[in-house]
């Protein structure tokens, strides 16, 4: 991975949202948490990170949506440090996990692996009767198109966690030199706060 440059909480709910909202499976959610709240998909899609209150309205929307930053999918979430854009290259694939969730761990064979994942989808392998197919048409997608960055997080610069952008990580797995040249928000926290919450990510 390369630094591209220094980012923060308030880019990292952006991105987060922005990823979730192009998904046809959290759309609806989403639009059910901005609805509640008397907000247009714009304060998303085109988003200003440097207007305040957007950001707390967005802060908000990953409470309702998410449980962030205390619950749900985040529960006993770590306390970052810090986040950072950076770019991704093929060979960090071996070093990105899906989070510890019945449906992933049985796609990757308990190995918690993208490229493991494609090798399940391509041999036909279904989970929990889920079609496959989004995977597949996103790999068709991917020959042509690019992909929001994913935002992962880390406690040792080896292991990392996939927080939003699952999907389009398993597309990676299909073909990992897609990813050179794509981007990822990396939240970094200590040891002690990562194993509250996935400890699989601690160095071993």
């Amino acid at each position: 991975m390369k630094e591209i440059r220094k980012s923060n909480e308030a880019e990292m709910i952006l991105e987060f949202l922005k990823g979730e909202i192009s998904s046809k499976r959290f759309h609806k959610d989403i639009c059910d948490a901005l609805s509640s709240m008397n907000l247009d998909e714009v304060i998303i899609n085109n988003g200003d990170i440097t207007n305040e209150q957007e950001n707390f309205q967005r802060l908000k929307v990953m409470k309702l949506f998410r449980g962030y930053p205390d619950d749900e999918l985040f529960e006993n979430f770590p306390q970052i440090n810090e986040w950072k854009l950076m770019e991704l290259n093929e060979s960090d694939i071996d070093s990105i996990y899906y989070i510890d969730y019945d449906y992933w761990n049985e796609l990757s064979n308990g190995t918690s692996k993208p490229v493991e994942a494609a090798k399940n989808i391509q041999s036909g392998k279904e989970i929990y009767e889920v079609s496959n197919q989004p995977f597949l048409d996103g790999v068709e997608y991917s020959e042509n198109n690019t992909f929001p960055p994913v935002i992962l997080i880390t406690c040792n610069e080896e292991k990392y966690l996939i927080i939003e952008g699952h999907s389009r990580m398993t597309v990676y797995g299909f073909d990992p030199s897609k990813l050179n040249g794509t981007f990822a928000y990396v939240g970094y926290t200590s040891e002690e706060e990562m194993k509250k919450y996935d400890p699989r990510m601690l160095s071993i």
